[in-house]
């Protein structure tokens, strides 16, 4: 049999169907290592350096776990404990956006405090022993404004951004020296956390990717960011300054930024085991290219397979609004592994909510505030559901990375074929792992019979499981062969692995049971003499114990005997055990639990927390889970909620003389004007004037209503009403939205002015009222009183659901969040606004409706569009979150 180029594998020969099955991986050879130059590798026996394959530090080879936080998208009272639930999810690295008009708002007006104290970011982060990878643009994307240029940035004609013209490059500079400044001294060669940094982002202008991005990673290192490694995101484009730049690489499969209509997105490459590592899905509602798009397949090795843009949530576009389930972060990571990923980089992993400026609101293409990102770690601290399969797969790569890194990837060609079953082998020659997938999102698969996977390595055969079996729509996982474990050589598994534990003096092994396929384990005899069990079978085999027969679950344990004497052992877990187990180390000792509360440790300390008040903890040890419940004192909210009628708090008047009343307002701000309505009622015929100029209403349901956002100027602003029959009276309101999110409410009050402008106005009881808003408005406002005296420290979380299209919450004239509106609830944390909410403890909810049911934008299938057209408050309710320490 002919040698095989490393990148493309031969499939046996073999009769019927079972030939799509079997690989033939007996003649690879290892790859060999190349370390790449970057920057300084750190401190003596702690150096960081990268190879063509994987990352090594401290000499030994590591698969980092990279997790995104933008600071400035938080309130810094909560960064720590955000912080960490990333360390106890797995996550090693922090990457974060250094995101320019977030800190310059105005040129010559930098502001590093609060939100922006980015050294306070990077030192806490290194305190709870988390690296940070710094993205440092200029240019960022990341859902902001203008992708990270401050808008003074972009209007200033004097040269053009991104590009290699000199005047821009000295604006690069100046932004570069101001961010060195901030964490000068905690780079990794000084002692620090930070270990990479990003230049720019998703750069594809044909023919200046390689000259663009050595310019700005020259001025990076001459302003002082001399770090062991230097990245830029690649994708859509073949080129990148090889040996001097890793290119990392990006995957989401909910791709909100394209669009389909109201129809589902087709399958795209990134669902499939590939060597492809560029992808085609990122970027492309701005992005326009017309490079070629290169395979890198890793057969020249360049760089190695690294990540930083997988997506295991997804942001809400206005047009798109997907509802992201926890399968879609497991497969997609298990797609990732099984392609060779050797670091796995998450955008987002805790969600974000961005801070207005004095001028705008910053988010683009996202809500104005809100950008949850369905993220592992919810915006306002709650556990997502992609933390479920997230975090297991984050402990798999904690503690068998260092395997598994050196194993390249052998996909088998039959995989080419979209319809056959896809499979990968991940494999040194000796020992691997086999991935599957027969998922995709949002479409189905066929179900696949008489599967057995064979894969040929020198001098041996390896078949799993050992009768064939049925592979169903849904599934995917990865099993292990010639694992070793302990001392012990693991044949193969048909359960995952998960994490490793020391408990005591024994090591123990964590794997679970998955997709209908029982349990079956293959132990060889040349290490191992006995198999003991609490459950199922052993038989012994030639040169092996075969176990079978187990009922998966926390008292599922397997002592392996080994010829030494020495024990390890094994628990096998149900798919749903896995979903609640947590590991990490809690002074200095391992720890693995199994809860459904959301626990976070900062290496010392741990606690679990849920909004259930009684939250029980079963934690391994001495060979066996035991259970603790902790209780705490329940806290029961109310949340007062009545819908508010158009005119709500506008008085009816009458002028004590004359016909007419009117009134100056003052519109003076640095925004701008997005919207703004007037609403009446009079038993009156009356003529409105806005500045000297009639305005033409429309009669409403039980109002008068006519929209002025192209009459009402930034400044003062003239309002009269004349009428016909002065006695009366009329009530009237003046509805302002800006551009940074404030809502002004101008209400007829005692302030309003007769037509000499000397006299007051007499307030009069109207005939009438309206009792909604007209159904031409599509529009609802809700008001919410809240508990006032709550602690900023304790999570405390509003839940809303209600139809619609998007709703905008306000405490006085404030925006504080907001929300595409997508069928799932609508979470605020109260107690990130317990100031605002102790000055005025009441929370306007204004909810605008879809224009018409037949738009075609995205919503899953169980919104009824129609339901969204007049926006009706389902429900509310407030929940305490609580927090026990775990000893």
């Amino acid at each position: 049999m002919r040698k095989k180029a490393l990148f493309s594998v031969l499939v046996f020969c073999a009769a019927g169907l079972s030939a799509q099955y079997r690989i033939d991986l007996s003649d690879i050879v290892p790859s060999p290592i190349r370390f790449l130059e970057m920057g300084n590798p750190g401190p003596a026996g702690k150096e960081i350096r990268i190879n063509n394959l994987y990352w090594e530090e401290c000499g030994k080879p590591k698969l980092p776990v990279m997790g995104e936080f933008h600071y400035n998208r938080m309130d810094e009272r909560y960064w720590r404990e955000n912080l960490m639930k990333m360390k106890a999810s797995g996550v090693d690295i922090v990457s974060t956006y250094t995101l320019w008009v977030l800190h310059e708002e105005f040129e010559g007006r930098q502001n590093w405090e609060g939100r922006n104290n980015l050294r306070k970011f990077v030192q806490l982060c290194h305190e709870l022993g988390l690296k940070v990878h710094l993205r440092i643009g200029p240019y960022c994307n990341a859902e902001i404004r203008n992708g990270g240029f401050p808008d003074w940035m972009e209007k200033n004609a004097s040269f053009r951004t991104r590009t290699n013209d000199p005047v821009y490059l000295e604006y690069v500079r100046y932004w570069y020296r101001s961010l060195f400044q901030q964490v000068k001294g905690l780079l990794y060669k000084d002692g620090g956390p930070v270990v990479a940094v990003q230049l720019e982002n998703e750069y594809v202008t044909e023919g200046m990717v390689v000259p663009h991005i050595m310019a700005l990673k020259k001025i990076a290192i001459e302003e002082g960011f001399d770090v062991p490694v230097y990245s830029m995101t690649h994708w859509m484009m073949s080129d990148y300054p090889k040996g001097e730049v890793i290119p990392y690489a990006g995957y989401y499969l909910e791709t909100p930024w394209i669009s389909y209509g109201d129809k589902e997105n087709p399958t795209t490459e990134q669902e499939f085991f590939s060597y492809n590592r560029i992808s085609d899905n990122i970027g492309n509602d701005f992005i326009k290219t017309t490079g070629k798009v290169e395979t890198l397949d890793g057969s020249g090795s360049d760089a190695p397979y690294f990540t930083c843009e997988v997506g295991v949530g997804t942001p809400n576009y206005y047009m798109r609004r997907a509802v992201v389930p926890e399968e879609l972060a497991g497969e997609t990571i298990n797609l990732r592994l099984g392609c060779g990923v050797n670091l796995m980089g998450y955008y987002v992993y805790v969600g974000q909510t961005d801070p207005i400026g004095e001028q705008y609101t910053t988010a683009r293409q996202t809500a104005r505030v809100s950008n949850d990102y369905q993220a592992p770690i919810r915006e306002f601290g709650s556990m997502g559901a992609s933390m479920i399969e997230t975090k297991k797969l984050n402990y798999f790569m904690n503690d068998f990375g260092e395997q598994l890194v050196k194993m390249k990837s052998y996909l088998p060609t039959t995989n080419k074929d979209r319809d056959n079953l896809q499979w990968a082998v991940r494999t040194d020659g000796k020992s691997g792992f086999v991935f599957c997938s027969n998922y995709l999102y949002k479409h189905s698969r066929k179900d696949y019979e008489d599967v057995q996977f064979k894969v040929r390595l020198k001098g041996e055969e390896v078949a799993l499981p050992r009768t064939p079996m049925t592979i169903g729509n849904g599934s995917y996982f990865f099993w292990p062969f010639n694992l070793e474990l302990g001392g012990a050589t693991l044949n193969y598994a048909t359960a995952q692995p998960v994490c490793r534990m020391l408990d005591g003096d024994v090591e123990t092994f964590f794997f679970f049971e998955d997709d209908n396929i029982p349990a079956e384990f293959l132990w060889s005899t040349d290490e191992v003499s006995e198999i003991k069990i609490s459950t199922g079978k052993v038989h012994k085999v030639k040169k092996g114990f075969r176990i079978d027969g187990l009922k998966a679950g926390k008292d599922c344990v397997m002592e392996v005997v080994k010829k030494d004497g020495e024990s390890i052992r094994v628990v096998v877990l149900t798919e749903k055990e896995s979903d609640l187990i947590w590991k990490g180390k809690v002074n200095g000792k391992d720890f693995v639990s199994l809860s459904s509360s959301m626990w976070m440790t900062d290496g010392k300390n741990s606690y679990f927390c849920s909004e259930e008040s009684e939250q029980v903890v079963w934690s391994f040890d001495n060979g066996r889970f035991v259970s603790q419940t902790f209780t705490s004192e329940p806290v029961h909210y109310k949340a007062d909620v009545k819908e508010v009628a158009p005119l709500d708090g506008a008085k009816c008047i009458s002028p004590q003389s004359g016909k007419k009343v009117q009134r100056n307002f003052d519109a003076t701000s640095l925004s701008k004007i997005e919207r703004a309505y007037l609403r009446y009622v009079s038993d009156s015929e009356c003529q409105v004037k806005l500045n000297e100029t009639f305005v033409q209403t429309t009669t409403m349901d039980g109002y008068r209503y006519a929209e002025i956002t192209d009459r009402i100027k930034l400044g003062q602003n003239n309002f009269s009403i004349n009428m016909t029959r002065p006695e009366k009276g009329v009530t009237a309101q003046i509805e302002v939205l800006l551009e940074d999110g404030t809502r002004w409410l101008w209400n007829t009050d005692h302030l309003w002015k007769s037509e000499d402008l000397k006299v007051s106005v007499s307030e009069k009881e109207p005939a009438s009222r309206p009792g909604k808003y007209d159904d031409r408005e599509h529009l609802s406002v809700f008001q919410i009183r809240l508990p006032q005296g709550l602690n900023p420290v304790l999570s405390t979380r509003l839940y809303i659901r209600t139809t619609g299209d998007v709703g905008n919450a306000y405490i006085g004239d404030r925006l504080i969040h907001d929300h595409f509106i997508n069928g799932s609830d609508w979470i605020i944390g109260l107690n990130r606004y317990t100031d605002l909410i102790d000055a005025n403890p009441v929370i306007t909810i204004r909810v605008d409706g879809l224009k018409s049911a037949d738009i075609p934008m995205y919503l899953e299938k169980n919104i009824t569009r129609e339901e969204c057209v007049l926006p009706v408050m389902k429900s509310v309710e407030i929940r305490q979150e609580y927090c026990v320490q775990y000893k």
